[in-house]
């Protein structure tokens, strides 16, 4: 095949790729298939005509004869023969399959016949059939088959068919409609003539027509030429002069003089079968290919591997692990022959293909693409794994600062919109995307347009529901109806979307750019989503399947798979500002991505291995948490779904690396929060946005060892500028006790709770004002954080508030004496003498917060309360009620006395009414079959160790945990045995 007429096999081909492509049929088709022909017809009516046969008719005569005997012999005897030649039944041939399987647009064509409706129907495909002015408007298909000449399918009567020379002459005035139609199609699509010869008169009219109706926009058709003689040199000059693209199919195969259908095959499987790498062969060749192919999507900062196999037509299988794999690639192997040249013989290319070479590479390395799967060197290549774009990093402060800047192309302006959505102001970048879609027509920056459009129809399904959101349930939670969009802008957007189809935009791009972006057609529909769920969902039924069998698997494991299809569409969303990346139903399946990797991670660190199973040094390294990990998890999770998964998964055992960047990113949570609520107003649209991610960060954050510095900034953040509104202060408590745990308590942040709690203590001076939480805590729980890192701390600037209280203070006295144990004695006493203790409750009180140094000092008010309770239960006791646990109160109060700290010998008095009070007043005379092991449970591990001890509780004790831990699947017993009795 000549590289002529291979180019020209190839324009067909993306034509038919592009829905650009019309098959124009001639008789030379239905010939094959020994339907009766033209000639044979003509022929019928001069020798009723003039009694003899003619062997040659000119152009004219086809037209005139006809014509003749039309008007000389009548109508009816005119259709009679119409019927005696063409009332036969022929089969398809293989021709019209091999056409439709190039999935042609539209079919038209001059044949009366019904053997292209035949061949549709066989293969299934469905065509609406147009031979009539009446057909147009009854067409129920968007592809068509157009009988520009008429159908016998109507009726063997001249009036259906183009045949006669008058039919010819007022073709345009009797069918104005199915003209237009064809005018239409053949000056916007790529025609193929098949089945015609050069002489045919059909031919010369539809050239002179078509070059006449497109002038300058003129798309030369193509002629596939049958006959068995090759097309003289100046003929051929001759009609590609007149914009006739001819292929002789005499070049294609060798036959003789009536092997028309051996010569059509040879073309219709070449044009089927063939590749645009066919002509491959050099090294130069190779480099040019995989670079036009590559080279539009090089504006793209980044695409996912697996999209890949579009661009190469499924040459090649791109895996999710950066290997290529050879696929349906039965031609040149130039995927190969590139990466064998990547370190070689470079040096010997020119100037221009080292460019493009070196293009290439940067594009494989940047996309995570590391070569052939058989090529050993690339089965430990792993690129790092990184996303630069801020907005995934919460950097706020660089979104602001890369807007204010002047921007100097359309990329730029598209970026800056992606950064205004993701700062909340949602208004401006529609209107910003609106602007683009205008701007980048004026530029034929398709992909920036095609971008656009999808990103401002996502920003515009977010702004729709944010206002049904804020209409609804947002009001009872923020109890006002907020509305951030004037009535206008709503209004406005309703009637650029409406009845606006987001799945028809890629369709609706240019061919061009459908045919160098067909990867982003996934972006219309969200498939790519769909398509990664469901393979989510394969994914986790293989890893159930592996937990639930004990199993191992090798390679490219279910649960590493799912990692790297995370990070892959991570990078594709955000690298290329795509809003979807934002979407809940993107957050929901990184969530179950990263749910099922630490399921599984979890599994593999508490699996039990034995000596004999040979494969667990090979499963590959643990997991654990980076700082992509750390930041997936703030975005994607709600804290219920942290708690979900710390309910069935250690975390604690996990390893979090990349400290640092953890702590930078906490530190960028931390600013914008402190940014944000120091000024007046509330954006709703970015509280929305930022809240659950700073809630969830700071949550999660109880399981990363932070900094002082850092640690110190997130308290100040989340004591005096984190809203009630989103976590009230018994919350806010919780999370700072829980990463101080792990992070320690330094001087710093006591300093910045000191300050907390003055200001607190400062508004309970009004007596409205109440510090109600969801879980009981509040600030006043700080002096037990202090204390438990500081024993000795005594807060000066406290200490100093409480001793300027007066008796009539009631409120903030009440709330500066549970803060006791950060108090100097001095301020103890003082508020001890304003206070007052007169009951047993107020007793209680004070030795939770270490307000009492000697509790004998108040033996009165125990042994008041203990008569008052005695009569209570004897009471009880009569009326058949019988108290099996003691209350928690009398049970301190025995403890308080076996530990010495209570002395009166009247505590023994009411030995009898409560076990687990008379276990402690009187542990020798005790019935032990009366003690219950769960009691244990509840002791911290100081007053065990002083069971432990105690020489009358500890044999009996012992026996009662030995009998409980044979019986029982609760090691907590076990640990306590171990632990303090052995």
């Amino acid at each position: 095949m000549d590289k002529k007429i291979y180019q020209y096999i190839q324009d067909i081909t993306k034509a038919a790729k592009n829905d650009n492509l019309i098959f124009f049929i001639g008789a030379g088709i239905s010939r094959i298939s020994d339907y009766p022909q033209w000639g044979e017809l003509v022929n019928k009516y001069h020798i009723k005509l003039y009694g003899e046969e003619k062997k040659d008719y000119s152009s004219d005569e086809y037209l005139r004869i006809p014509q003749i005997f039309h008007d000389v012999e009548g109508e009816e005897a005119y259709d009679k023969v119409l019927e005696d030649v063409f009332s036969v039944n022929r089969k398809t041939n293989s021709i019209h399959e091999k056409i439709l399987a190039m999935n042609p647009v539209h079919i038209i064509t001059t044949n009366y016949d019904d053997l292209i409706e035949k061949a549709c129907w066989q293969r299934g495909q469905y065509l609406s059939v147009i031979s009539s002015e009446k057909d147009i408007a009854r067409a129920t298909s968007s592809r068509y088959l157009l009988k520009v000449h008429g159908d016998f399918t109507k009726g063997y009567k001249g009036k259906h068919v183009v045949l006669k020379e008058s039919d010819y002459m007022n073709y345009e005035r009797n069918f104005p409609l199915i003209s237009n139609l064809m005018k239409t199609l053949m000056a916007t699509h790529t025609i193929v003539f098949i089945g015609y010869s050069l002489s045919d008169y059909n031919i010369n009219s539809l050239l002179n027509w078509v070059r006449q109706l497109q002038k300058d926009g003129y798309i030369k058709p193509f002629f596939v030429q049958g006959n068995h003689e090759p097309v003289e040199e100046k003929t051929a000059v001759y009609y590609e002069k007149r914009g006739l693209r001819i292929i002789d199919t005499t070049s294609l195969v060798e036959s003789s003089k009536n092997e028309y259908l051996k010569r059509y095959e040879a073309f219709m499987n070449i044009l089927i079968d063939t590749k645009d790498n066919d002509l491959l062969s050099t090294d130069e060749d190779v480099i040019e290919y995989i670079y036009h192919k590559l080279s539009p999507l090089f504006s793209l900062q980044y695409v996912r591997k697996l999209d890949l196999k579009y661009v190469f037509e499924y040459d090649y299988e791109f895996k999710i692990d950066g290997k290529i794999y050879c696929n349906k690639n039965t031609g040149f192997k130039y995927m190969e022959r590139f990466f064998g040249l990547k370190e070689k013989d470079k040096d010997k290319l020119s100037e221009s293909l080292k460019k493009k070479f070196e293009g290439i590479v940067n594009f494989f390395s940047k996309n995570g693409i590391v070569g052939m799967s058989e090529d050993g060197e690339n089965e430990n290549t792993v690129f790092p794994f990184r996303i630069e774009n801020p907005a995934y990093h919460s950097d706020y402060e660089e979104m602001e600062r890369m807007i204010q800047l002047q921007p100097n192309s359309l990329e730029e302006e598209y970026r800056n919109a992606f950064y205004l959505a993701c700062l909340g102001r949602w208004e401006d970048a529609y209107n910003l995307y609106s602007g683009l879609l205008l701007r980048s027509i004026d530029d034929s920056n398709w992909w920036i347009h095609y971008l656009s459009q999808i990103n401002r129809y996502r920003l515009y399904q977010s702004i729709t529901q944010q206002v049904g959101y804020l209409n609804g349930v947002g009001v009872l939670t923020y109890r006002r109806n907020h509305k951030p969009f004037s009535g206008e802008f709503l209004q406005r957007i309703e009637s650029e979307m409406k009845k606006f189809e987001i799945n028809d935009v890629f369709e609706s791009m240019p061919y061009d750019f459908k045919e160098k972006y067909r990867i982003l057609k996934v972006l219309s529909d969200n498939q790519f989503l769909y398509d990664e769920t469901v393979k989510l969902f394969e994914l986790t039924n293989k890893v159930r399947s592996e937990i639930n069998k004990g199993s191992y698997s090798f390679g490219l494991t279910a649960s590493y798979e799912t990692q790297l299809r995370l990070n892959d569409n991570l990078r594709f969303l955000y690298e290329n500002n795509l809003w979807s990346a934002n979407f809940y139903e993107f957050g929901q399946y990184m969530r179950n991505s990263l749910m099922l990797l630490m399921e599984k991670a979890h599994y593999d660190m508490t699996r039990d291995i034995d000596e004999s199973d040979m494969f667990s040094d090979l499963v590959g390294p643990s997991f654990y948490f980076d700082y992509y990990d750390f930041v997936n998890v703030a975005k994607s999770f709600n804290i219920e779904n942290i708690k979900h998964i710390e309910s069935n998964v250690e975390l604690e055992q996990f390893e979090f690396r990349g400290i640092e960047e953890i702590e930078s990113y906490l530190m960028r949570i931390t600013n914008e929060l402190i940014k944000y609520f120091s000024k007046e107003g509330m954006d709703i649209i970015f509280y929305n946005q930022f809240m659950n991610e700073a809630k969830t960060a700071f949550y999660f954050a109880k399981y990363v060892s932070l900094s002082g510095e850092s640690f110190t900034n997130i308290i100040r953040a989340l004591l005096f500028y984190f809203p009630e509104l989103a976590a009230d202060i018994g919350v806010r408590y919780q999370w700072i006790d829980r990463m101080a745990w792990k992070s320690g308590l330094p001087k710093e942040a006591i300093s910045v709770i000191e300050e907390f709690l003055i200001s607190q203590a400062d508004k309970h001076s009004d007596s409205n004002y109440s510090e109600v939480s969801t879980n009981g805590l509040n600030s006043k729980n700080f002096s037990n954080l202090i204390h438990h890192f500081n024993e000795e701390f005594v807060s000066n600037r406290l200490s100093e508030y409480a001793l300027n209280l007066s008796e009539d203070m009631k409120n903030q006295i009440d709330f500066m004496y549970r803060l006791s144990k950060i108090l100097s004695s001095e301020a103890k006493s003082h508020l001890l003498h304003v206070k007052k203790i007169e009951d047993i409750n107020g007793l209680i009180d004070s030795v939770r917060v270490d307000a009492v140094e000697n509790l004998s000092d108040y033996q009165y008010l125990v042994n008041n309360f203990m008569d008052r309770r005695m009569t209570e239960i004897r009471e009880s006791q009569r009326n058949g009620v019988k108290s099996t646990y003691g209350d928690k109160l009398e049970v301190q109060l025995g403890i308080w006395f076996f530990l010495g700290e209570l002395t009166d010998t009247r505590m023994r008095d009411y030995v009898g009414l409560i076990d687990e009070y008379d276990f402690f007043v009187n542990p020798k005379s005790f019935d032990y079959e009366k003690f219950n092991p769960i009691w244990l449970k509840r002791y911290s591990n100081s007053l065990i160790e002083d069971i432990s001890k105690n020489e009358d509780m500890r044999p009996h004790v012992i026996e009662i945990l030995k009998e409980r831990i044979k019986h029982t699947n609760d090691k907590e017993y076990l640990n306590i045995f171990i632990t303090h009795f052995i």
